[in-house]
This record gives C-alpha cells, sequence and structure tokens, in this order.
C-alpha cells in the first residue's frame, strides 16, 4: 500500500512569488518501482530530492540500454517529452515549479539556457546546491525543509541577472498564459509591437521554445491538471467526457487532445491516467494555486 506524506505547500515571501508558482514537499513508501513520466508544462521543474537522488533516463532506449543518471538535484527548462524518473519504493523530496520568466533571476540562465534531456544542476548553481542537499537530509521538519530553500533561492536573487529579459518577451508569455494557450502568433507580435519573425527570434532565444510550442504546452498543462482533477473527483464507471474537456481547452476536438497527449506523454490521456493515477492522486493533494507568469 502506498502512503504518501502531504504537508502543506510553501508559504514564499514576495520576493520569490513573482517567480516560483509553487514549493511542495512529498513523501511516498511502499511505491511500486517502475517509471515515472514527468510530463511537459509551462514551468521550469527543479525538484530537490531528500536521501535517496533522482535516477533519470532521457529516453526509453537510454532506459533499455542502462543509461541511468543520478542527480540530488534536478533542474530542467521547457520540454516536450517526458522526463523518465525511475520510481523507487521511497520518494522524498521539494518539487518546485519555475516561472521561465524567472530563470535569469533565480539561475543566472535564461530558459534556453537550462538542460532539457538532461538534469543535473551541480554545474549551474554550483557548492552551494550540494550544502542545501546535505543541510535538507539533516532535518525531517518540513518547515525548516521549505525554509532552508527559501533562503537558498533569495540568496540566488541577490546575484541573479533579472535585468536582461525583454519586455516584449515577458508580455508576449504573459498573454500565452492569460489566454491558456488560445493565441495566435501574429497576434501575439501585434500586440507587443514586434514583427513576427522578430518575436520569434527572441522569444526562443530566451525561453527555448517557440510562440506557438509555448502555446501548445500551456494548453496541455492545463488540459492536463483538468483532467487529473476529473479523475481524482470522478465516480467509478462514469465517463471523464474528454470531447468536453477538449473543447474547454481549446483543442479542435477529442482527437487533437489524444495527438497532443501522445506528442508530449508518450501515451493517451486514458493510458495516462492508468500509468500514473497514484501519483495523480498525490498530485491533487500537493498542489498550491498558480499565480504568477
Amino acid at each position: 500500500m502506498v502512503v504518501w506524506t502531504s504537508p502543506p505547500p510553501a508559504v514564499l515571501p514576495p520576493p520569490l512569488r513573482r517567480h516560483v508558482r509553487e514549493m511542495v514537499g512529498y513523501r511516498a513508501e511502499g511505491m511500486r518501482p517502475g517509471v515515472h513520466r514527468g510530463l511537459p508544462s509551462d514551468t521550469l521543474t527543479m525538484v530537490l530530492a531528500i536521501g535517496a537522488p533522482l535516477r533519470t533516463a532521457t529516453s526509453w532506449e537510454a532506459l533499455d540500454a542502462g543509461s541511468v543518471d543520478e542527480q540530488a538535484v534536478v533542474l530542467s527548462g521547457l520540454h516536450v517529452r517526458s522526463a523518465l524518473v525511475l520510481q523507487p519504493e521511497t520518494w522524498e523530496g521539494i518539487q518546485l515549479a519555475v516561472s521561465p520568466l524567472g530563470a535569469r533571476a533565480l539561475f543566472g540562465a535564461p530558459a534556453a539556457g537550462l538542460p532539457v534531456d538532461h538534469w543535473d544542476a551541480a554545474d549551474l548553481l554550483g557548492d552551494a546546491l550540494r550544502r542545501l542537499s546535505e543541510r535538507l537530509a539533516a532535518t525531517e521538519d518540513w518547515q525548516t525543509r521549505y525554509g532552508l530553500v527559501t533562503d537558498f533561492l533569495l540568496g540566488r536573487l541577490a546575484v541573479g541577472d533579472g535585468a536582461r529579459l525583454r519586455p516584449e518577451v515577458a508580455e508576449a508569455w504573459r498573454m500565452v498564459r492569460a489566454r491558456r494557450g488560445a493565441v495566435r502568433v501574429d497576434d501575439v507580435a501585434r500586440h507587443v509591437g514586434l514583427g513576427r519573425r522578430r518575436l520569434s527570434t527572441l522569444f526562443a532565444a530566451e525561453l527555448g521554445v517557440t510562440v506557438r510550442t509555448a502555446a501548445r504546452l500551456v494548453r496541455f498543462d492545463a488540459a492536463r491538471r483538468a483532467l487529473a482533477t476529473r479523475a481524482c473527483a470522478s465516480v467509478p464507471g462514469r465517463s471523464l467526457d474528454l470531447a468536453g474537456l477538449a473543447v474547454d481547452h481549446g483543442y479542435y476536438d477529442h482527437a487533437h487532445l489524444v495527438r497532443d497527449f501522445g506528442e508530449f506523454a508518450g501515451l493517451s490521456p486514458t493510458a495516462w491516467l492508468a500509468e500514473e493515477f497514484p501519483n495523480v492522486q498525490a498530485g491533487e493533494a500537493l498542489r498550491a494555486p498558480a499565480s504568477v507568469p
């Protein structure tokens, strides 16, 4: 039987709320060993493992070949394929969802400069990250752990690079998110006062994906969250109404939603739920409100 410990999400201080959408702790015991899919989303993901390191693979082919990396801290840019994480019997750590607009301020590099096929953050964040991992492992109190991570991030803000973010790129990202991905690139370019080609160049150089891909990620993430909420609240045997979910989130039809799931998750929506449902349930319990760009 899987037992999840779900401490309340961290209450972030105002300087971090601009950049971090949520910080949540988690612990699970009695899990069935397997492979967890870390799905693409519209946030940068940072995971600080406590105890055993995370074991990840860049692809199913790499996993089959035994090519597995181990990291105490994982940090990824905006990616369009599932991250493969080997799921042990016990999992513990802290996960942060970071706005891509906050990458320079927190990590000293644009979101485009963060890895999307290997996720070790040590090279980027240095010895301070190693010391943070050691201190997290030395306490079992979640509020103390949150405080340690908060202090680390505030320290990063003090030395980060937030000055070079183009306002047109920031506004384009905010527009894409505000409209849940239901935007045309030409309309976004017109809104920020740039030509389509110029916006596309600046946007990809800063965020690592095109405006169109960013819109797809925003739409997919919103649909995936809504699907998780429906699945956790549904009565056994009752339809999840995927066609209605698709229309509600800007897809042309059910088939369009399934195609996006196939590309981003590697599975259909129902197959993803069947594979990940214990983690989906835990994610719903751990979720904090997301309100920053």
